[in-house]
């Protein structure tokens, strides 16, 4: 076995014994110091973990304490790797007041007389080797030596004594050994050149060849002579390091969660403590590594960064470049490969912590970001609602001649007043104070004649709420119909937005001469009465129309300022969404030199368990638990608005029934004649007032359902605050546009009472087969295609339009886009799992293929 050779191998193994395997030959090349390539003490816990792994991911239920041997007693399994840093710090003594500066100072003042007493023990015990002669250990001594017998050091003194506490270095001592040991060096090179140049040896081989031979012969003189002492003067200095070490660590600075606003100075922090916790654990196992200088000023360094919970760029950058010290020759020098391994496992780790902090912000910013998406949509659709209403003055003022457009005008004022108090339940304070501060400016302009706007929407408000209680209850008496309006138009006093509108209710109910009249012994609405001598101003306002444009210009001035805002938080929100991705943090290059490192210290059986366990699973885990998430949101709201659209599926087809004034079809021979049959006639107009009560109904059913599902979302489990927000927002337009559309269903019946339906008799007397007379309110033809048209379609100048065809339409397409959206999602996570399952198989081709490889290595070693 060329060089290696194994003395006194047994037959067979036994749990107790080792083989004694020899390295030190001076011809095998072998350097005890480097690491080996397989970690022959994870070696056995490996083939068991490999064996073992496959269950228990499939198991789902994954422990560190399931993947190592419990009994294994030849090589015990490698110890526990530090986890990443906890949210929590160990809390200082409350009665003492220790700052880093402080603990500084005390460690500097102890080191004054160890470093002199050190350095003078350390020169003593080592004959073989000049140090005093090294320049390092002189000005040390000199520097060190004026701050003898103080008792408190300046940040100056501390400075000069920590920068000469690590002298000599080792190189300082080799080039000292190098210098004095010129003449032995040269007799063996003189050697060996002799034999490579008898051999045929080219120049390039024999430079070669000497300069290996020096460097071997000093590093071998070092360890002979100088390495004892030398780490014996180290763990001197390191143990005072230890201490200093310890306590800074009960000072750092809690982790927050982290935020968009502060997942910088988090992962900061998480690097922080990881590299100088890690650093103190190593160096209170091996106090000597506390000596090394590239440790000891790492310590140093960032210990000024504990108690910080934010960081500047350059702090980032100070703490990122620490995670590439110690250098791998510091810690094979003093740890063992196992040792320096979970070190840079602790580094490794707490990366992999901050590239999921970046991904979990990211996450919550794409939330965010939606969020005000939702937000945005909700304000825009109130200014377009605050638009359309005060654009209706237009329809106000020319309407006034006209029946049908005097009360569409009407009936849209109400709808929009109505809306926006809706709407503000899902505006911001902010929202809220522009909706707020411009409704009132046009409530109170004067339409003309006295009458102010907020007057003429309580008219028709009055008036619904009139025809809704007296077609639907047998009233007789007109105090019945005072005491229902006043207690109303308290109740409606309440409503944001509606308060001086409620007050103005309250004072129509006792005076309703103009709203309803008796028939047949019972309280109806007026209609015609009331348009004529209520609803209809006498002499229009010149400046109404341009009063209501101002009103507008300064609102929207303000609404697009807003506006803008959220844009540009929109905008923000996309920005850091793009600066947080992890493939482009500030730290990439220092955390692949990390990985690196950590790969090229751990054994490989161990390296592959820990890139399953904390690389890929979480990565699949943040990956496809998004989609499972929507794909449960959009179950679950599809699954929510089925009930509702049960109700309004009988809507899509209301234009077919909502048709009594297409049925009509006026005749020539006189006024308010027509033609057809009276009986077939009647028999329609009874039928459509039973399609108002049979939706009025279901309008009322749903309202309901629209409020519990409202209060559902608010309380909603899983959802985030954009998927809460977007479903709200929904929902809410179903109840603006169901309001409306009640109110429109009212109106149109009060109109079709007012309808009186009569034969007509021949010379004869006969009655005639063909034609009959309809009499009702002024310009009742138009206003009931207009109303019938409503109902079917809605508004035409305002928004939300009511409607019941287009709040069936609404209802389904938000059905199936949920449903869509889920079906689309279950599809992408189907496509995913596949992916997922492709990338399990070769992970379990890369463990079978690993197995074989250590199973063969194994029985090499092992041949029995």
């Amino acid at each position: 076995m060329s060089s290696f050779y194994i003395q006194n191998r047994p037959k067979t193994v036994s749990g107790d014994g080792l083989f004694t395997i020899k390295l030190d030959h001076k011809f095998s090349n072998f350097d005890p110091k480097t690491q080996p390539a397989i970690d022959i003490e994870a070696l056995n816990s490996g083939l068991y973990v490999l064996k073992r792994l496959a269950s228990v991911i499939e198991a789902g239920n994954i422990q560190t304490s399931m993947l190592l041997n419990p009994n294994n007693t030849i090589f015990p399994p490698p110890p526990a790797a530090p986890k990443s840093p906890k949210r929590s710090s160990p809390a200082a003594d409350p009665k003492t007041t220790q700052t880093i500066p402080n603990i500084q100072e005390k460690t500097a003042v102890a080191l004054v007389p160890l470093v002199l007493d050190g350095l003078t023990t350390f020169m003593d015990s080592t004959p073989d080797v000049k140090l005093g002669q090294i320049a390092s250990v002189i000005l040390a001594v000199t520097l060190v030596n004026s701050l003898k017998n103080k008792p408190s050091l300046t940040a100056q003194e501390q400075t000069r004594l920590f920068s000469n506490c690590y002298q000599p270095s080792k190189q300082n001592i080799l080039d000292q050994i190098k210098k004095e040991q010129a003449t032995e060096i040269k007799k063996g090179q003189d050697k060996l050149s002799e034999k490579l140049q008898s051999a045929g040896a080219t120049e390039e081989v024999i430079k070669q060849a000497l300069s290996q031979y020096e460097d071997t012969f000093v590093s071998d003189f070092f360890d002979a002579h100088v390495k004892e002492q030398f780490m014996t003067y180290r763990s001197l200095i390191g143990g005072e390091i230890s201490k200093m070490a310890t306590e800074m660590k009960t000072l750092e600075a809690k982790i927050p969660d982290p935020t968009k606003d502060n997942v910088q100075s988090v992962n900061g922090q998480t690097m922080l403590q990881a590299v100088f916790n890690g650093l103190t654990d190593a160096v209170n196992k091996v106090p000597a590594l506390g000596g090394e200088q590239d440790v000891f000023q790492t310590l140093l360094a960032l210990s000024n960064l504990l108690t910080q919970t934010t960081f500047d760029t350059e702090a980032l950058k100070k703490i990122y470049d620490a995670t590439d010290l110690p250098s791998q020759a510091s810690l094979d020098l003093y740890l063992k490969s196992r040792d320096a391994a979970i070190y840079r496992e602790g580094v490794t780790s707490a990366y992999q912590t901050a590239v999921q902090n970046l991904t979990s912000v990211r996450f919550s910013i794409e939330n965010e970001k939606q969020t005000l998406e939702n937000q945005l949509s909700a304000f825009q659709q109130a200014v377009s609602c605050f638009t359309e209403w005060v654009n209706g003055s237009k329809n106000i003022k020319d309407g006034n001649t006209y029946t049908s457009v005097l009360v569409t005008s009407a009936m849209e004022a109400v709808a929009g007043l109505t809306c926006l108090s809706q709407m503000l339940g899902n505006l911001t304070q902010e929202e809220q104070t522009i909706v707020k501060k411009y409704v009132p400016n046009y409530l109170q302009l004067a339409i003309g004649n006295g009458t102010t706007l907020t007057r003429f929407i309580a008219e028709m408000s009055s008036f619904q709420e009139i025809a809704e209680y007296t077609l639907n209850n047998a009233i007789t008496t007109t105090a019945a119909v005072t005491q229902f309006l006043a207690g109303k138009g308290g109740a409606i006093a309440t409503f944001p937005l509606f308060s001086e509108v409620g007050q103005t209710i309250g004072t129509i109910a006792y005076a309703l001469s103009n709203y309803i009249k008796t028939e047949n012994g019972l309280q109806i609405p007026n209609f015609d009465t009331f348009v004529k001598n209520e609803l209809k101003v006498a002499n229009i306002d010149g400046n109404f129309v341009n009063q209501a444009t101002s009103v507008l210009t300064n609102f929207t001035t303000e609404a697009n300022q807003h506006i803008q805002k959220l844009q540009q938080q929109i905008d923000a929100l996309d920005k850091k969404y793009s600066e947080y991705n992890p493939a482009n943090a500030s730290f990439t290059n220092d955390r692949k030199k990390a990985v690196e490192s950590w790969l090229n210290s751990e054994s490989l059986g161990s390296a592959f368990i820990y890139l399953i366990l904390n690389s890929q699973l979480p990565k699949q885990s943040a990956f496809l638990n998004p989609l499972i998430e929507e794909i449960n949101f959009n179950n679950l709201a599809a699954n929510a608005i089925n009930d509702l659209l049960k109700i309004t599926n009988h809507f899509s087809t209301t234009s077919v029934y909502y048709n009594f004034s297409s049925y009509l079809i006026q005749s020539k021979e006189g006024t308010d004649l027509f033609c057809g049959d009276y009986f077939e006639t009647y028999l329609a107009l009874s039928r459509e007032k039973e399609y108002i009560a049979r939706d009025a109904d279901r309008c009322r059913r749903a309202q309901a359902m629209v409020e519990a599902l409202l209060k559902k979302i608010e309380a909603l489990p899983g959802a985030s605050s954009s998927q809460r927000s977007e479903m709200l927002n929904a929902t809410s337009n179903y109840k603006y546009a169901l309001t409306i559309t009640f109110n429109q269903l009212n109106l149109l019946n009060s109109l079709l009472s007012n309808l009186n339906i009569q034969e007509q008799k021949n010379n004869d007397g006969k009655y005639k087969s063909t034609v009959f007379k309809i009499t009702g309110p002024t310009d009742w033809i138009p206003t009931l295609a207009s109303l019938e048209g409503f109902i079917s379609n809605g508004f035409p100048n305002i928004t939300p339009t009511g409607g019941l065809g287009p709040l069936f339409t609404q209802i389904q397409s938000d059905q199936q886009d949920y449903t869509t959206q889920g079906q689309t999602q279950q599809l992408n996570l189907q496509n995913q799992m596949t992916n997922v399952q492709q990338e399990w198989t070769l992970v379990s081709t890369s463990m079978q293929v690993l197995n074989q490889i250590l199973s063969r290595l194994i029985g090499e070693i092992y041949p029995n």
